[in-house]
């Protein structure tokens, strides 16, 4: 049985969203929703950390956050092609903080993500987006579309 569907809070497509305008959009109007803004702290934490680590990238987000469901369960969202901003950060200390960050199972206990990491070769970009888009792009029935948000870290 597929899971319901619910409004989806942006029209089809990607938007391009800073972390305030993501809360402003999905956590502001829903202020009794106690879950969506644990959901948001969380978000903003892993966010931070990943930036404190030197890392910067396209983080796309979706799910039950970025839909009209009251108390979602977590946050859908893909990091892609995650580079240093500065080599000083690229030591063993900090490959094994991202190691724990970008772990699914810990993405999931600690921040409320469902993370998946991209990193395809410059031949397989544009497979995976598409593949990428056509999971986030769509609700559930697989017919009606949706956006879904690119944060950039």
């Amino acid at each position: 049985m597929a899971k319901p569907d619910f409004p989806p809070l942006l029209p089809p497509g990607m938007h391009p969203l800073s972390l305030q305008e993501l809360h402003d959009l999905a956590v502001g109007p829903f202020g009794a929703d106690v879950k969506r803004a644990e959901l948001f702290q969380k978000l903003k934490v892993w966010a931070e950390a990943v930036r404190a680590a030197g890392i910067s990238g396209q983080l796309w987000l979706d799910g039950s956050f970025l839909t009209e469901k009251a108390e979602p369960g977590d946050i859908d969202c893909i990091l892609w092609n995650p580079r240093w901003v500065d080599d000083a950060y690229n030591t063993p200390e900090t490959h094994a903080l991202l190691n724990r960050l970008f772990d699914h199972a810990h993405a999931e206990a600690m921040y409320g993500l469902d993370f998946y990491l991209e990193t395809p070769t410059p031949d397989q970009i544009f497979h995976r987006e598409a593949y990428w888009r056509g999971i986030l792009g769509f609700c559930h029935d697989r017919t009606t579309a949706k956006g879904f948000a690119e944060i950039t870290l």
